[in-house]
């Protein structure tokens, strides 16, 4: 895999490093993560993403991560060297009808879908299940949600098609991967049920105003108040927890609280049962341990033999474990780092399969997939 970086992200390095991945004939794809203060926009980058001649696909994002840093400017080309092809779902909210015949089902068994959305939609329920109704869990799939919480909804998805809003990517490639997933936030209260929702809007909880649940529940064992701190301040350190069969729950995070009403990064469906989560620096470095080692122990199992080993560390973090971990998030990153190239992104939500066991949409979670040649 080629991969190169402009640590200042300028329309030019942008261009500068897709002509060196096209110009390199070992590349059939390019994968692109670029941070949001790079400004770039559809008017400054469309036509250089257009006239590219290999399949693009990436996203926008707060953060980038190379190897052991964590870049707030900046953009990373990754030229990937087996074959690539790509599908876009350019509006949301018809997502079915542009995903049916994106790709042959017998040519899904034992390759990489690479996942890039629009983190701001709130389609993420439905662009989940139409994976799974389309191509199912013969493939691998990894990715994230795009875009900055700090500034709003705007175009933030890379394609041939141009820098897209309110979009998805997909790009299927050859490509041998592992992936892990964990997160290691604990049960502190719950369950609660999910008596009325709508999407990303918690409404009400034990048929209760939600914020009025959450409110006492947390003020009682933070020993804090909403009142004397910033919502999402004291938020992101009691995220929610949707049980699941899976070893550990999903998880949803309250960004803001709208009267009674509590939104979060991703749906919360009605009639589930939720937990109050809660965890510190130990359990989520160590979270992202076992994301790492789950992640080797899936590799070893499709590598061809003992002595194949990945080549590339692709890690998708959420942003919101950075803004909990703060200058702790360096040691995350190095528990996560073998040696290998890595490069990956500080997402809106994350996207992953674990096991082959289901597709999920994550809060707070940190996916790590090692990628072979």
């Amino acid at each position: 895999m080629f991969i190169d970086i402009d640590r200042v992200g300028t329309v030019e390095g942008l261009q500068h490093l897709l002509k060196r991945a096209v110009d390199d004939e070992n590349t059939q794809g390019i994968l692109i993560l670029s941070c949001d203060t790079s400004g770039f926009t559809p008017e400054n980058v469309n036509d250089v993403l257009i006239q590219c001649k290999k399949p693009v696909f990436g996203g926008i994002f707060s953060n980038i991560l190379y190897n052991k840093e964590k870049l707030e400017k900046g953009t990373i080309v990754a030229g990937i060297h087996q074959p690539v092809r790509t599908a876009v779902v350019s509006d949301l909210s018809n997502i079915s009808a542009a995903m049916e015949c994106a790709f042959e089902w017998q040519s899904l068994q034992n390759k990489t879908m690479f996942v890039f959305m629009d983190g701001l939609s709130q389609n993420t329920s439905a662009l989940i299940d139409s994976m799974f109704n389309c191509w199912g869990l013969l493939p691998n799939y990894i990715g994230g949600g795009a875009g900055s919480l700090t500034s709003g909804s705007k175009p933030c998805i890379f394609t041939e098609e141009g820098l897209l809003e309110n979009a998805a990517v997909f790009a299927l490639s050859d490509i041998k991967s592992g992936i892990g997933v964990a997160h290691g936030w604990k049960p502190v209260a719950g369950p609660l049920k999910v008596t009325e929702a709508d999407y990303n809007r918690i409404i009400s909880l034990n048929w209760r105003p939600a914020f009025e649940v959450y409110r006492k529940i947390v003020e009682k064992i933070s020993g804090k108040s909403f009142d004397n701190n910033n919502f999402f301040q004291l938020a992101k350190e009691f995220p929610f927890g949707i049980a699941k069969m899976s070893e550990e729950m999903v998880v949803r995070d309250p960004i803001a609280v709208d009267g009674s009403e509590l939104f979060c990064v991703g749906e919360v469906p009605l009639n589930s049962f939720v937990y109050i989560l809660k965890g510190d620096k130990d359990s989520l470095i160590d979270g992202a341990v076992k994301a790492r080692q789950l992640a080797e122990e899936s590799y070893r199992k499709v590598a061809n033999s003992r002595e194949s080993k990945p080549t590339t560390t692709f890690f998708m973090d959420c942003v919101s474990r950075v803004l909990f971990l703060q200058s702790d998030f360096d040691e995350e990153l190095e528990a996560v780092y073998t040696g290998n190239v890595l490069i990956g992104a500080l997402t809106i939500g994350e996207i992953a399969n674990t096991g082959k066991n289901y597709i999920e949409f994550y809060n707070k979670t940190s996916v790590v997939g090692l990628l072979g040649e």
